[in-house]
């Protein structure tokens, strides 16, 4: 996810860490003055790639299942029901080690913006100017994945100027338009996707793959592949003269079971519409829940000869 929580023990309190920042005098202070571990079998027995497979493995976000996402928010949905972290202490056992996987978590995490309703606690959960500020060049060049969970407001209006900034260069980039993130969605109002959301890519200098989520309730999904079918014929241009295209990519489609009670609305059946909660009356009732559909529409880039 988007932010590096910190670890707690196991009151609770939070352990310090005290990493200092990545400057260009730092690295150059280790690379010219390290142990090189000659006698350490882990650098003079074990091969760099098993090596850099082991450090990849200690530094890979998980979800901290001490913490859990009510059900009725809008970010709780499948793979974000927990708090993700990152567990950064082996990176002060040695320069060397330093040295060696210091981009590992840069590369290996997904940088997720929440734009809006973000889980709680997640700092720059909506702001990638500021999140991508404290990278260095280095570690901006190194980002692989950045996702977006984007109400459509954002999505059409702000989201094609962040894609312009200097700082976002992600190689893979995804978003996801929830069913509460559409324009009027709790007044049951037709889905429509308006096309500017894309202008801003031929911007992102090191993009090879968009991947777009559109998500509403099985009610409306003819709704959203209607929508899939008509954007995945779109070629994007980029400005280093490459185009993303949707050929080879079949579009996907699937679906989960999620909450009827969404924040403070509910979603009565009977009625076919959403509603005020009356969190009274539901104490003791379980959610009967409700079929979400997805449909992912993936541009990758065209080979040479169909550009």
């Amino acid at each position: 996810m988007s932010s590096i929580r910190p670890l707690r023990d196991n009151s609770g309190q939070s352990i310090p860490l005290t990493i200092t920042p990545p400057t260009p005098e730092l690295i150059a202070s280790f690379i010219s003055n390290h142990n090189t571990q000659e006698h350490s079998p882990l650098f003079n027995q074990i091969p760099p790639e098993i090596r850099n497979t082991i450090f990849l493995y200690a530094l890979l976000s998980y979800e901290d299942l001490s913490t859990v996402y009510p059900e009725d928010e809008h970010y709780s949905r499948p793979d974000y029901r927990h708090t993700s972290r990152i567990d950064p202490r082996i990176l002060q056992t040695c320069r060397l080690i330093y040295l060696e996987s210091r981009f590992l978590p840069v590369m290996a995490t997904e940088h997720v913006f929440w734009c809006h309703r973000a889980p709680p606690g997640i700092t720059y959960a909506s702001n990638p100017l500021e999140y991508f500020a404290r990278f260095t060049e280095e570690q901006k060049d190194r980002v692989d994945r950045v996702h977006f969970f984007t109400q459509q407001y954002y999505l059409e209006g702000d989201f094609p100027e962040i894609c312009k900034l200097p700082a976002m260069r992600p190689r893979s980039l995804k978003i996801t338009l929830r069913h509460g993130d559409w324009w009027w969605w709790e007044d049951n109002h037709p889905l429509h996707l308006n096309d500017v959301w894309s202008t801003g890519l031929d911007y992102s200098t090191r993009l090879e793959e968009v991947i777009l989520e559109l998500e509403t309730m099985e009610r409306d999904k003819e709704q959203i592949y209607a929508i899939a079918e008509r954007i995945k014929k779109y070629t994007h241009m980029l400005n280093n003269g490459k185009a993303l295209s949707t050929a080879g990519n079949p579009i996907v489609k699937k679906e989960w079971m999620g909450p009827s009670r969404l924040s403070d609305l509910y979603y009565d059946k009977a009625r076919d519409k959403w509603t005020e909660r009356d969190l009274e009356a539901e104490q003791g009732v379980p959610d009967p829940g409700l079929k979400y559909c997805i449909v992912v529409i993936r541009w990758t880039i065209c080979p040479e000869e169909e550009e």
